[in-house]
């Protein structure tokens, strides 16, 4: 059937067995299948809109999950992908290899992102990112001859992926059950400290900064290879640092030589008025994770991107210290065209300043709501 904007929709024996065979055979990401008993079936999108195999239409409010940037049905995407197929779909980036468009995605997201960051491994998703940032971390302490720093400390309500290990990271319980138990001690968590003072303001969700302070003198700072946190906790309730937060983070993983992962995976490329969160504050991680947004969702793609030093430390291994760390699709030539491509689009078409335009008129109603609504 089509409709009258030429939009074509599925007959109802169609969906059903569609119905029927995700059902049957798809177990989607956090399964539960009574939820897939009458899916959503997305046929096709277009710009800010989402259409399923009824022709029913939705506004992608989320940009589907905080990734799809530049909006749907984007050609130039598909454009870059099947050029790049058609030239050099996939190469091995192992051992001596390389490829153009990784070349210069790399040197584009290190022109991107913070002053001190410099050498980017390209990974499949914020998961991926995040268990890398942590065994970047690890190796970087081993060849500082610091083989105890060995723990990561993440905070309440965080949300770090799907892994194993960034599983164990992820500070919402709901994720834990039915997973554990963890490898223990290899990730822990901060909670409200009984004595320490907090002499700075809380979180939108009552966090003090001087928690992790509390964390790395509890677990000792010569065993703590990192801190990692969301500039703004997403699925966790898309919880706002207070000012000076991230400052004083930053102040505490100088002061104990701690690293600092800035899992940017959400807040990345644009989502916040600024190219990166931390902008805000004038603060510079040691590592930064991030996807989504780099190729707006159109290929799956990630990369944690680490700071001078490490790798400087990367560049100058001893023989029997390779980074031994890899995926068959890190540096995927279309992957990094469509991510060249995609970031184009957010340069020309001015796409992160005008979430800044966008996010202070969201404030500036939602502050209006609440001036007319006490119980907001």
């Amino acid at each position: 059937m089509r409709l009258g904007d030429g939009v074509t929709t599925l007959d109802e024996a169609t969906i059903a067995s569609l119905v029927r065979d995700d059902l049957a055979h798809l177990i989607h990401p956090q399964y539960y299948a009574p939820e897939h008993e009458s899916p959503v079936i997305f046929d096709h999108g277009e710009g800010v809109w989402l259409t399923d195999v009824r022709g029913n239409r939705y506004i992608d409010g989320l940009a589907s999950l905080w990734n799809v940037a530049v909006g749907h049905g984007r050609g130039e995407l598909a454009d870059a992908a099947a050029e790049q197929m058609r030239k050099l779909a996939f190469s091995n980036s192992y051992t001596g290899f390389s490829n153009v468009p990784a070349i210069q995605l790399a040197a584009k997201v290190a022109d991107l992102t913070y002053d001190n960051l410099t050498g980017v491994f390209f990974t499949n998703s914020g998961s991926e990112s995040n268990e890398g940032a942590f065994k970047a971390a690890r190796f970087y302490w081993n060849l500082r001859g610091k083989p105890s720093k060995t723990k990561i400390i993440a905070r309440e309500r965080a949300y770090h992926g799907g892994t194993l290990t960034t599983t164990a990271m992820t500070g919402l319980p709901a994720f834990w059950k039915y997973f554990g138990p963890f490898m223990p001690g290899e990730v822990v968590h901060t909670a409200k400290p009984d004595a320490l003072e907090c002499d700075c303001a809380p979180n939108t969700d009552g966090e003090c900064a001087h928690w992790f302070e509390a964390a790395i003198l509890r677990e000792g700072a010569e065993n703590v290879a990192a801190i990692i946190a969301e500039p703004v906790k997403g699925a966790g309730g898309v919880w706002t640092p207070a000012d000076g937060y991230f400052q004083r983070v930053r102040e505490i993983c100088d002061r104990y030589d701690v690293l600092f992962i800035a899992d940017e995976v959400i807040t990345g490329f644009g989502r916040t008025g600024k190219w990166f969160a931390l902008e805000h504050w004038g603060v510079q991680p040691d590592i930064l994770s991030i996807a989504k947004a780099i190729t707006s969702g159109y290929v799956p793609m990630g990369a944690f991107i680490v700071s001078e030093p490490i790798m400087t430390a990367l560049q100058s291994l001893p023989t029997d210290a390779r980074f031994m760390h890899a995926y068959t699709n890190s540096a995927h030539p279309t992957a990094a065209a469509v991510g060249l491509r995609n970031l184009r689009i957010m340069e020309e078409e001015h796409l992160v300043e005008n979430a800044a335009a966008m996010g202070e008129y969201f404030r500036s109603a939602l502050r209006e709501l609440q001036e007319q609504h006490p119980s907001i």
